[in-house]
């Protein structure tokens, strides 16, 4: 089997989330909080995908399998499905941690607008260089 690895820039945006308590470049571990959070609301009927979304840990980052695993292997940890089913387990993010968790993804949103741009604008070149060329 093979495993991603994270890249540079990943794993520095991982470690950046309150949900993450470390990751290297192919392990993440998650804040003990966020462990009862996620099976907490995974047992009110929350996808798994949309409440890693919700922390900054999109499927798209960190791999749909990671987080089936993730979730397969909580639900028999009884510790967390304890503590999971304790109300106000599913509270809501603090709001100083959900403001931190939106100021940085716009700022990722923002690096990688201005990638798509300088792309975009050197793609058009090569486009008119080998128009030139072909006249």
């Amino acid at each position: 089997m093979t495993r991603r690895r994270f890249s540079q820039t990943e794993v520095e945006y991982l470690r950046s989330l309150p949900a993450v308590e470390a990751v290297t470049e192919n392990r993440i571990t998650y804040s003990h909080d966020f462990q009862v959070n996620c099976m907490s609301r995974y047992l009110q009927g929350e996808r798994p995908s949309v409440i890693f979304t919700s922390a900054g840990l999109s499927p798209m980052i960190v791999g749909h399998k990671r987080v089936e695993r993730n979730i397969a292997r909580w639900k028999h940890d009884d510790d967390i499905m304890s503590e999971a089913k304790q109300p106000g387990a599913a509270a809501v993010m603090p709001t100083d941690t959900r403001n931190r968790l939106i100021t940085m993804q716009m700022g990722q949103i923002q690096s990688l607008t201005c990638q798509v741009l300088a792309l975009r604008q050197r793609v058009g070149e090569l486009e008119h260089r080998f128009e030139s060329i072909e006249s």
